[in-house]
């Protein structure tokens, strides 16, 4: 895939429905041993969802899906407490996947299949983002919930870039 990155304005004559990004934010903890500490993911996944919400002026409500980094299965539980997606708090994460998640579900969680349905690419994540909004994700096309609002991101908890991916402009 190829992206063409450009302003509001050029992209509404482009072949393919643009979207547009509200906000990119980055995290860069460090922890004080060779791993994390529980206590550090969570700190850390706390302080990206706040960057990313403050950066776009948008609140975890206002998210439709979420595709973050799932290269270990641990970390989806960081991010989805992290972000708040869904109104999922800390220590919530495993009760939330009880619920519909699926790309038919009111609460679309890595409409692309995440790691195990696209590979280690680490750029799934964005790409499936992108034509989730643009209404050009084919069998994976989200059902449950009009594609307006995502986040993507990763690869880690701690050290990672997110951004904020929409259907219209700010």
């Amino acid at each position: 895939a190829a992206y063409l990155f450009t302003t509001p304005e050029r992209a509404k004559d482009m072949k393919q429905k643009p979207v547009y990004i509200l906000n990119h934010a980055s995290d860069r903890t460090r922890p004080r041993s060779f791993g994390p500490t529980l206590e550090e993911a969570e700190a850390a996944t706390d302080s990206t969802g706040r960057k990313i919400y403050e950066g776009a002026g948008i609140n975890p409500s206002d998210l439709s899906f979420e595709n973050m980094y799932d290269g270990f299965t641990l970390f989806h539980q960081f991010h989805l407490e992290g972000l708040r997606f869904a109104g999922v708090q800390r220590g919530e994460a495993l009760d939330f996947y009880q619920t519909d998640i699926s790309i038919e579900g009111p609460n679309p969680v890595s409409p692309s299949g995440g790691n195990t349905g696209s590979g280690r690419t680490r750029f799934w994540l964005h790409v499936d983002s992108v034509q989730q909004l643009q209404g050009r994700a084919g069998a994976r096309t989200i059902t449950g919930v009009k594609p307006e609002i995502a986040v993507s991101g990763g690869p880690m908890p701690m050290g990672g870039n997110f951004t904020v991916w929409s259907a219209t402009p700010a």
